[in-house]
């Protein structure tokens, strides 16, 4: 059963993850958006490929580093189930290179926790998702997310509150300062796109609506049925699980404040989601009942691509 072959990490399963996931990327490519067969774009969608395997083996890494869930494939396989669910996630190079950097960001910002190099990692954390805001503006939202990991893992001091305002500040004073120098403020100006958009009309269309409904519904019931296990847990595991409450609720936010709303944004709370219904998946006994749910997914990736 699915859920036996993924309660492993072992690398033939990460190959094979990595299989389904080109499957699906050629799909969409191909089949959902007109694509001009030329070498340049060829090269540029295999391009993109190369950059979605390499961000997986990052999400893999952060999730073995700080053990935010036990040893077994589930977040890959619901990351990449509901990527490809949410299809425009793979034909958008923005949102995708603002992610990507944001992955970085999230590394340090989990690792607080540890204790070491904490300086270094607030300001990188913050590094990142400065370089991530001159992607996609509304991503400086997480900025608050190093500040709430803060002060959950008591590493506050007057000091430390400075050094993420000097990190996300830096690579955006270095942008500034390319096109000031070059005369082109107006690229400058355009990165920083205060647009939102609070029309979710968009979500009414079936292969959104579905998707979206079964997110929101399992995300409800897993955090429902989580809290009362978490206050049972470790220490470390509450300081984390707190953390990772935090970076959903941004996450949503940025979702919700997105001016683009064709199911793309959603890529922003994918991982805190994934992550979450990992740990719901590892607390529940039933095998049937993580089977039915994994199934499910699949069901649904495959769905949306007929509505």
């Amino acid at each position: 059963m699915i859920a036996n072959f993924f309660n492993k990490t072992k690398p033939v399963i990460v190959v094979n993850l990595l299989i389904l996931f080109t499957v699906f990327y050629i799909i969409s490519t191909f089949l959902t958006q007109f694509v001009e067969f030329s070498l340049a774009v060829i090269s540029s969608k295999f391009a993109l490929l190369v950059g979605f395997i390499f961000m997986f083996l990052v999400i893999n890494f952060i999730l073995k580093k700080n053990s935010l869930t036990n040893d077994n494939s589930f977040t890959l396989l619901i990351l990449i189930l509901f990527l490809v669910t949410f299809y425009e996630t793979l034909n958008s190079e923005k949102f995708f290179f603002s992610n990507l950097f944001l992955l970085f960001a999230f590394r340090k910002v989990y690792s607080l926790n540890s204790g070491f190099y904490t300086n270094l990692k607030l300001f990188d954390a913050a590094f990142w998702i400065g370089i991530s805001s001159l992607f996609y503006f509304w991503s400086i939202l997480f900025i608050p997310l190093i500040y709430l990991a803060m002060f959950i893992y008591r590493k506050v001091n007057v000091k430390k509150l400075f050094i993420p305002i000097i990190g996300c500040a830096a690579p955006i004073f270095v942008f500034f300062t390319y096109y000031f120098y070059f005369d082109k403020m107006e690229v400058f100006y355009s990165a920083f796109n205060f647009n939102y958009n609070l029309n979710f009309g968009s979500y009414n269309a079936l292969n959104l609506l579905i998707p979206i409904t079964l997110l929101i519904t399992l995300l409800i019931w897993c955090v429902v049925f989580l809290a009362p296990k978490v206050a049972l847990m470790s220490n470390q595991f509450k300081l984390g699980w707190q953390v990772l409450i935090a970076h959903l609720l941004i996450s949503i936010a940025v979702v919700i404040l997105s001016p683009i709303k064709n199911g793309s944004e959603i890529w922003f709370m994918l991982l805190p989601s994934s992550i979450i219904i990992t740990n719901f998946l590892q607390k529940t006994g039933s095998e049937t009942f993580k089977n039915v749910i994994l199934y499910l997914l699949l069901s649904v990736s495959v769905l949306v691509y007929f509505l």
